[in-house]
């Protein structure tokens, strides 16, 4: 078959060659499968994806097909997407640039977060001091009025007022004191997540992490939801997933993976969202090649189908 190609091939260049019409020539496929060849393309072909070639029979530039309802669509929703890639990269970028300027050592995290501890810890030990005669004068104003009660006595303006002035200095203290054991809790949240972060900082590659603009998408999106608790696990699934798939991770956040730029036609770019809306999560993963005609047909071929297919059957 290739020979036959070749043949054809050449017997085209040599008429082309040898007519006053030479110039650009131009592949296409046409509705019956047929390859053809000509210096003009038939409007009626026009729509069809087409190949410009040199004087050797080499493919110089490629004319995309044009695009259906759908895929006009479908690359829309493709460029929504990559817009809020960069925001997420851009969001993330600044905050890891802050603590990476904050902290050169994870001891670093644990010397600040404990003097963060202490002042905390002081702020309750005088608040519950604080508490405790709060209490007693609360009691003591409570145990007036019962006396008066006792006696028959309507309980005097004052010490109403009393109570409820001590009332609601005692709130207000019980308040503090769960406000700052609240503080401790986020302290202690916060601490895990820096440390989490700027480990995951510190292996990452030096490659400066980009959403892939010079390359081309794919028309295929994988897309995964969950709900809640059952997210966490489904994002590792779905990271352990395009790794396996052969893709080197070059930036990883909560909400964005990011793998190598496509240089080669055979090469994928794997790039997994996470996008948290009101209702439910949403994982989605998105495909890019390179920029050539080997490229688009490695973003189409079956391999590239199978893997948004696989992928989609992660959350089965």
């Amino acid at each position: 078959m290739k020979k036959n190609n070749l043949l054809i091939l050449s017997i085209v260049f040599f008429i082309f060659s040898n007519s006053a019409m030479a110039g650009k020539l131009y592949k296409w496929v046409d509705k019956n499968g047929k390859i053809s060849f000509s210096d003009k393309v038939p409007p009626e072909e026009s729509r069809r994806e087409r190949e410009e070639l040199n004087q050797e029979g080499r493919t110089i530039a490629v004319k995309d097909a044009a695009k259906t309802p759908e895929e006009i669509q479908q690359l829309k929703k493709i460029a929504a997407l990559q817009e809020t890639q960069k925001d997420l990269l851009q969001s993330q970028l600044a905050k890891d640039a802050a603590l990476l300027k904050t902290y050169r050592t994870e001891e670093d995290i644990d010397t600040l977060a404990k003097s963060k501890f202490e002042m905390l810890d002081s702020h309750i030990s005088i608040a519950s001091g604080q508490s405790e005669t709060l209490r007693k004068q609360l009691i003591l104003h409570q145990k007036a009025a019962a006396n008066f009660e006792r006696a028959g006595k309507a309980i005097p303006q004052k010490n109403i007022s009393n109570i409820d002035l001590a009332q609601k200095q005692f709130n207000k203290n019980q308040q503090e004191i769960t406000e700052f054991e609240s503080q401790k809790l986020q302290l202690s949240q916060q601490l895990i997540s820096d440390k989490r972060r700027f480990n995951t900082l510190k292996k990452q590659t030096g490659e400066s992490p980009k959403i892939h603009n010079e390359t081309i998408p794919s028309l295929l999106l994988g897309e995964l939801s969950c709900q809640e608790k059952s997210c966490d696990p489904l994002w590792e699934r779905a990271i352990s997933f395009i790794t396996k798939a052969g893709s080197k991770i070059i930036y990883r956040s909560e909400t964005l993976i990011l793998t190598k730029t496509p240089k080669l036609s055979k090469d994928r770019g794997l790039s997994l969202t996470r996008i948290n809306n009101e209702q439910q999560t949403s994982i989605i993963l998105d495909i890019r090649c390179a920029d050539s005609k080997g490229g688009k047909e490695t973003c189409k071929n079956e391999q590239t189908t199978q893997l948004v297919e696989s992928f989609n059957q992660l959350a089965d």
